[in-house]
């Protein structure tokens, strides 16, 4: 048994067969679990299952490289605005996404975890949810032990080394230079109290920079880079 109760954020799932799919959960004790899963013949019943669900799982148990199984699982609070809101829901999908990309399974960060777990309050419950992606993000950045100093001197954050370059910025696949100003704002961030965050003023181009960005920063220090497929829906929501 991995624990008689164990709470988890959904980040992602995949079909496993017919009546059943593999749900990756992000935990505070263990990371990222992999969860078998048996379909509800009564669909209402699945719908726990939505991208940033916060569950609770009893009886968890779980073979040596194998997926975990539970006994009975329930939601851990509301998550009525978050399904009904297009722009909430869409934060989500995102928000699920890059965790799902970006860690690897069995590594415990119960930095992140509680970074997460305030988001979703976040989500569920404040007013305006138009730069809580950028607020999580940066703040999991920060959690993870990656925010570099602040260095004003005007040069590029490389995001693989974390270092500061005198070289123009590019940000690409192959190229990892962030502009000095938008990596300032990435280190200011996490400071910010989050009803600040409406007066975020940024343009589209910046404000795609900056967000993917810290993708980038997150993946290239932990599993690589990957394709987020969730943000072209976020960028026309919020456009």
């Amino acid at each position: 048994m991995i624990a008689p109760s164990l709470k988890a954020v959904v980040i992602g799932a995949n079909p496993y067969s017919d009546s059943s799919k593999i749900v990756k959960v992000f935990t505070h004790e263990y990371g990222v679990v992999p969860i078998f899963v048996r379909l509800q013949k009564k669909g209402g019943a699945n719908a726990i299952w939505h991208p940033l669900s916060f569950v609770e799982f009893t009886d968890v148990r779980k073979k040596d490289g194998g997926m975990a199984t539970y006994k009975k699982v329930e939601r851990v609070g509301k998550a009525i605005a978050t399904l009904k809101d297009p722009k909430r829901t869409a934060v989500a999908f995102f928000i699920a996404e890059v965790m799902e990309k970006s860690l690897a399974e069995g590594v415990p960060l119960e930095e992140v975890y509680s970074v997460l777990v305030d988001g979703l309050e976040k989500l569920e419950d404040s007013g305006n949810v138009a730069n809580l992606h950028f607020y999580v993000l940066a703040r999991i950045v920060e959690a993870m032990g990656l925010m570099p100093e602040e260095n004003t001197s005007g040069y590029s954050l490389h995001l693989e080394t974390g270092e500061w370059h005198d070289a123009s910025p590019m940000l690409s696949r192959t190229s990892y230079l962030l502009r000095n100003d938008l990596a300032q704002l990435m280190i200011k961030i996490p400071g910010m109290e989050f009803d600040t965050m409406g007066g975020l003023s940024l343009n589209q181009k910046d404000r795609k920079e900056l967000l993917l960005a810290m993708v980038m920063f997150i993946q290239l220090h932990h599993a690589g880079l990957r394709e987020i497929k969730s943000y072209e829906v976020l960028e026309t929501i919020f456009s």
